[in-house]
């Protein structure tokens, strides 16, 4: 009888239900209906975050820097699911796909994701701890452990380094979360779902060469060019209203 009554807790763990409940909103807005919707892009990675940020979608993008992801993309839709707008996006760019899970709209180039080459397949060392961290200095925090990983600076296990972080115009509240033995996917997906932090971003450098470890060298959406090796890997964490295009086409949209 215990045993029964332990797994009904689980089942119905605080955490559990605000998961469901957050994969439930998502799937939710995905399905909405969406009278007219017109957008102009520079690129994969800024058709999509621009999609998230006018329907407040929490999403994580890992892509591929080369001249096809980076195409223009203008496209006018009409009666249309928001999940529909982004299928059609993901078909102007062949090769990507995108998957609901965790709580993220996860898109992805399908022939890197599973590859040994992504740190992204990683797992979150043991030692990493999130308690009562705002989830901007948390990301911080994951990115030191990471490129100790990747580009090893001989820190002792759960030793980091100095740094700063701002929260800039985005108030946020501190959270406690469970990281450890994650990979550093699912780690940047639950720190989207649980912050105020809505959208990672790995931009993949086009470049062949990898880190002397073996990994994608990476670069940022304001970063044209690959970090230093020692700087392996980076990527964007940000909130909607964070996502500022350097130029901002003419968009349009009436959801009903």
């Amino acid at each position: 009888m215990s045993a029964i009554v332990f797994l009904s807790l689980l089942l119905f763990s605080p955490a559990r239900v605000a998961a469901q409940t957050q994969a439930t909103q998502l799937q939710a807005k995905l399905n909405a209906r969406v009278t007219q919707y017109a957008l102009s892009a520079n690129g994969l990675a800024d058709a999509i975050l621009r999609i998230a940020k006018q329907f407040e979608l929490p999403v994580g993008v890992e892509w591929l820097k080369d001249k096809e992801a980076l195409r223009d993309l203008e496209f006018t839709w009409k009666d249309d699911t928001v999940g529909g707008i982004i299928s059609s996006v993901l078909k102007k760019y062949p090769g990507y796909a995108f998957r609901v899970e965790g709580g993220v709209v996860h898109v992805f180039r399908q022939d890197l994701v599973n590859e040994h080459q992504n740190f992204l397949n990683l797992k979150v060392p043991d030692f990493f701890q999130v308690r009562q961290e705002l989830g901007g200095f948390a990301n911080v925090e994951l990115r030191g452990v990471v490129q100790n990983i990747v580009s090893p600076r001989n820190l002792p296990p759960g030793g980091g380094e100095g740094g700063s972080y701002t929260s800039g115009n985005v108030p946020e509240k501190p959270l406690t979360i469970t990281l450890r033995g994650a990979s550093v996917r699912e780690a940047l997906e639950m720190l989207a779902n649980a912050s105020e932090h809505k959208m990672w971003v790995v931009t993949f450098s086009d470049s062949p060469g990898l880190t002397p470890t073996g990994f994608r060298r990476t670069e940022t959406l304001w970063h044209p060019t690959p970090f230093p090796d020692r700087d392996q890997p980076m990527w964007d964490f940000l909130a909607w209203r964070d996502y500022m295009p350097q130029s901002t086409p003419p968009a349009s949209s009436s959801p009903r």
